[in-house]
């Protein structure tokens, strides 16, 4: 089943950096690499039949989707720091929490979206958010969940009243207008999650908060919405390490954020992450993290590195990110996702998942150096 694989490719960084092979890396004081990964995995329940028709039946099936799901992230990648999305309450509790501790001593944390209303399974059947890291490179300190809908506790009335008043157009999934509703409650009526969760690197001594999150689908301004909370709520939880946590200062506190923001590189939620002031109305937004987060890696690779990271028939993009601050960690390798293009094009394929990849998502894997 695995008998063609996608290795990872190194690429060229552009300016002074240059790819280090592991054996020619000129190491610091301490081991200062590590890998991160983030993965939608595509949960079985969001398999849709009027979404995923060019997938041949034998390759929706969940059990077969899992082993390649195993190899990936057991063998082939075994990142570092692991931030999936779409993984299931039950799938993280009685598989990945497990295996994880047993077969590679990684610590996880995990919190699952509350179901909508349309939703028949079980609890347990409903997916969220995990992150899965190194115990022999991380120390486990603290983590926390956030409710993406949590509109009271981060706008103020200014901003609440034009959350209210400023209606935008609905549409299907096929993209036909339904109707109009004002943005605070289409955003109020979400369920997406975001997870926490902070670690010391062993070695350096850095305070590293690993960030995870999966945006809503559509609409640009919810998902505008829902990255200022988590950005609000994270400026909050750094204000809270300096006065809780002995030996705690900005200097060494670290941030990754990372999961499926649902955004083109060209989109509001980009623009914003990037630290440009949004214009809404006679509110003007701007990241309060700015100075923690304003760097992707896409920012330091060549622009054909990656073609998309989301193959899902016709939706095609650049949706999978990893921030940071570029004082704070240099990107030392990637892996391309040219090979799976060219694939695609090879096999006549439409999109993801199939018979060698079993998400729509491709994983995006990145070695980090901390600074």
């Amino acid at each position: 089943m695995f008998g063609r694989k996608l290795l990872p490719v190194l690429k060229k960084l552009p300016g002074k950096t240059k790819i280090k092979t592991p054996s020619s890396s000129i190491q610091g004081p301490f081991n200062d690499r590590f890998t991160m990964l983030t993965y939608n995995m595509l949960s079985p329940y969001y398999m849709w039949p009027q979404v995923y028709t060019y997938v041949k039946d034998e390759y929706k099936d969940w059990d077969y989707r899992h082993r390649l799901l195993e190899h990936e992230l057991f063998y082939k990648y075994k990142s570092d720091i692991i931030c999936l999305q779409e993984l299931t309450t039950n799938d993280y509790n009685e598989f990945w929490k497990k295996q994880m501790m047993n077969r590679m001593n990684y610590g996880s944390n995990f919190t699952a979206k509350t179901p909508p209303k349309y939703w028949t399974k079980p609890l347990e059947c409903m997916d969220g958010v995990g992150i899965f890291y190194n115990l022999d490179k991380f120390e486990y300190l603290f983590s926390s969940s956030l409710y993406l809908n949590d509109l009271v506790g981060t706008f103020d009335q200014q901003e609440l009243h034009y959350l209210t008043h400023h209606n935008i157009t609905l549409t299907n999934g096929a993209g036909d207008v339904i109707g109009e509703d004002s943005l605070y409650n289409v955003a109020k009526a979400r369920n997406q999650v975001c997870l926490f969760v902070m670690l010391r690197h062993r070695e350096s001594k850095s305070i590293i908060v690993v960030i995870n999150t999966h945006l809503y689908w559509k609409y640009d301004e919810v998902k505008l919405v829902q990255c200022l909370i988590i950005m609000r709520k994270l400026q909050r939880i750094i204000k809270g390490l300096l006065m809780g946590i002995e030996g705690v200062t900005y200097s060494n506190v670290k941030i990754l954020f990372s999961g499926d923001f649902n955004s083109s590189r060209d989109s509001l939620v980009i623009k914003f992450l990037n630290g440009k002031i949004i214009k809404h109305g006679d509110i003007n937004l701007q990241n309060p993290m700015r100075a923690y987060l304003s760097h992707s890696i896409y920012d330091d690779i060549p622009e054909d590195a990656y073609v998309h990271t989301c193959y899902s028939g016709k939706l095609k993009g650049i949706f999978d990110y990893i921030w940071f601050h570029p004082g704070d960690f240099e990107v030392e390798k990637v892996l391309s996702g040219q090979e799976v293009s060219k694939e695609l094009t090879h096999l006549n394929d439409f999109g993801l998942p199939n018979k060698y990849h079993p998400s729509d998502h491709i994983p995006v894997l990145t070695e980090l150096r901390i600074l």
